[in-house]
């Protein structure tokens, strides 16, 4: 099983926050980091859109803050070449199919995830299974994709269960889902997009028999509880680690009897 950083929340397209949050999150012995990418456009409501808010670039409409808070192409080829040398792979989370197409015209990626919050989401689908060699996909749309790849191999995509609100109570969680999905499609890898704050029950999910768990890290200073600091996500990864340990079973042989 995988542990993943999610370390897109808050970075406002700076280069240097997001380096150093893969490094923290290689230091952290994470497998992977997960960093979004939308087309604000289409994924801000209209109603909010021209709604003045303050930024660090002064006061401006929602969805230009929005847009300056997107990786950009510099910074996404950067981004890329840099987790190249610190050794971990980064996986982009898109929410429409016009962010797919900017991944693929930007970043060497191989594998994609589909945002839990994704416009169009069947058009993404068909986009993602297209272009991707690999795809993460939400549970939401279990049944949308399986038609698409009821001719193809079960091998290249990956559902993720996660839950609705960001932060969820533990009634929210509803992992029983996760379990019934397990069951329910045997042949499909799962994995499980943590959004709890703090590191239980999240830990005790990757016993679960699921392919990877993603976390989100983020600064000392975040104001979501969702989001780990760097010592919470390392203590994640030592306590399922301790977890393994006291989870095996050693049994020792029995001794000859004597003659």
């Amino acid at each position: 099983m995988k542990l993943y950083a999610n370390i897109g929340v808050g970075h406002e397209n700076d280069i240097e926050i997001l380096k150093q949050r893969i490094v923290t999150a290689a230091q952290c012995n994470a497998d992977a980091v997960i960093i979004g990418k939308s087309t604000p456009v289409k994924t801000i409501p209209e109603n909010k859109k021209y709604i003045p808010i303050t930024s660090k670039w002064g006061t401006m409409a929602y969805l230009e803050v929005a847009k300056r808070c997107e990786v950009s192409p510099k910074n996404a080829k950067e981004l890329s070449k840099f987790c190249v040398e610190i050794g971990i792979p980064l996986i982009w989370s898109v929410t429409d199919s016009q962010a797919g197409a900017w991944i693929r015209e930007h970043c060497d990626a191989h594998t994609i995830k589909i945002h839990y919050d994704a416009v169009d989401p069947i058009e993404l689908i068909r986009y993602c299974k297209d272009n991707f060699d690999h795809v993460i996909y939400s549970h939401k749309y279990i049944h949308d994709l399986l038609g698409y790849y009821k001719q193809g191999k079960r091998d290249n995509f990956t559902v993720y269960y996660a839950s609705e609100q960001f932060p969820p109570t533990i009634d929210q969680l509803q992992l029983g889902i996760l379990d019934n999905l397990i069951k329910t499609f045997p042949d499909v890898s799962f994995a499980y997009e943590g959004r709890e704050a703090g590191i239980f029950p999240g830990v005790a999910v990757a016993y679960k028999g699921i392919e990877f768990l993603e976390k989100y890290l983020g600064d000392e200073d975040s104001d979501n509880a969702s989001i780990l600091t760097p010592e919470q996500f390392f203590d994640f990864w030592n306590s399922m680690n301790i977890m393994y340990e006291a989870a095996q079973i050693h049994i020792k042989p029995k001794s000859k009897p004597d003659k």
